[in-house]
């Protein structure tokens, strides 16, 4: 994009942040019909980029974020219902006050701008963030993996088609295919507020090494599970299984099960035999602790105590997901205090890290970051505030 388009992009965004939220209700409305009515297009195109992904030898894990099928389509279009029927808070008064001199001070919610978004792999991703600016009232650029460029190029068809069909002006939402591009959009702090990045690490890390505009992103994922001496073995066996084999690839999925020392005998040989069924292979060395395997692999940690817990997993976190089974109201509170991390689950399954989960709709990806956002990027994290400030001839003495 050269700079007269990113020109138009933030014209098209100042457009869109005044845009009514019955507008923007009936956009989506409207983005969800194209998406059903164009479902045989959309994965006749997925089929042509997982041939070439297949010919390129992309491994298994990718191969099943990329694959985008019928069941995987009405998932996206629930997820537009669900961000249809959320509350944007644009425009929202997040704090009003008087202060000595009888100056009235609003802090009102707004929308970012626009917003570059970087992403790989999963091609639903075009939708998620699309139908998330949208509501949110940002523009937005996409820049999907050339590894789905058939079927995002499909699915920009329908967000196009949709911005025309609601007479908004499409370039509120854009859409980039190469990453010469995106290097020179990454210095165009003019134009673009925020980039949005979700991917591997060399991704993340080439992203904020190269812009000049803030980046929320997170580097890496896989989460670690500990199980407390106190914990239900029967709950801790369910949580575990689903963490490790619901989806492998995802970033929430679990990568070290680490287990008190008083349970360890009778429970790892039987979790390790449940594991096998499922085709999980145990991964033993120093490096597999630091490693986000994304794949159907895991390994395992014996601890002492809860305190000893804590300082390994704080060691090895991305500080994406973390989680504890236990009973213990102390251990519980000890743990969920002590590790840093975006999200923590107790009891539950890291796989719930989900924006889509948390009744957000869906999420732009998952932000480790401490500023701004953290966990989830949804609608809320999508806004920014100015203050509005009224008087009656006040000046400064």
């Amino acid at each position: 994009m050269n700079r007269y388009t990113l020109q138009k992009t933030r014209q098209a965004a100042q457009l869109l942040s005044q845009a009514s939220e019955e507008s923007k209700n009936s956009c989506l409305s409207k983005l969800g019909e194209i998406i059903h009515a164009r479902q045989r297009a959309i994965i006749e195109a997925n089929k042509k980029d997982l041939l070439e992904a297949g010919k390129k030898g992309l491994t298994a894990p990718l191969l099943q974020r990329l694959k985008l099928d019928s069941t995987g389509i009405a998932h996206i279009v629930k997820k537009v219902r669900a961000i249809r029927k959320l509350d944007s808070g644009v425009g929202k008064i997040l704090e009003r006050k008087i202060v000595e001199n009888g100056l009235k001070l609003h802090k009102v919610a707004v929308p970012i701008g626009v917003i570059l978004i970087i992403y790989e792999s999963r091609p639903e991703v075009t939708i998620d963030v699309a139908a998330l600016c949208i509501k949110s009232g940002n523009a937005a650029i996409l820049k999907g993996g050339p590894e789905a460029i058939n079927t995002n190029r499909e699915l920009f068809w329908c967000i196009t088609q949709t911005l025309k069909d609601s007479c908004m002006d499409e370039k509120a939402v854009a859409f980039v295919e190469t990453r010469r591009e995106v290097s020179k959009m990454l210095c165009e702090n003019t134009f673009i507020d925020l980039v949005i990045a979700r991917g591997g690490y060399s991704l993340i890390k080439a992203v904020r090494e190269q812009s000049t505009i803030s980046v929320l992103a997170h580097s890496a994922g896989g989460a670690r599970i500990y199980i407390d001496q106190s914990a239900d073995l029967a709950m801790a066996r369910k949580i575990i299984i689903n963490a490790k084999t619901s989806k492998p690839s995802a970033c929430n999925s679990l990568d070290t099960i680490v287990i008190h020392q008083a349970i360890a005998r009778v429970f790892v040989p039987l979790l390790m035999k449940e594991l096998s069924k499922h085709g999980v292979k145990i991964v033993s060395g120093l490096t597999a602790y630091e490693t986000e395997f994304l794949d159907l692999k895991v390994a395992l940690k014996v601890v002492k105590n809860v305190e000893e817990a804590i300082i390994f997993i704080n060691r090895y976190s991305k500080k994406h997901s973390e989680g504890i089974i236990a009973s213990d109201a102390k251990v519980i509170d000890m743990f969920t205090n002590a590790i840093d991390a975006a999200a923590l689950f107790v009891n539950c399954s890291t796989r719930l890290h989900d924006g889509y989960v948390f009744g957000l709709g869906s999420e732009m990806g998952i932000a480790t970051g401490k500023l701004h956002a953290r966990g989830p990027v949804g609608l809320r994290e999508l806004l920014t505030y100015k203050w509005k400030i009224y008087g009656k001839g006040q000046i400064r003495k």
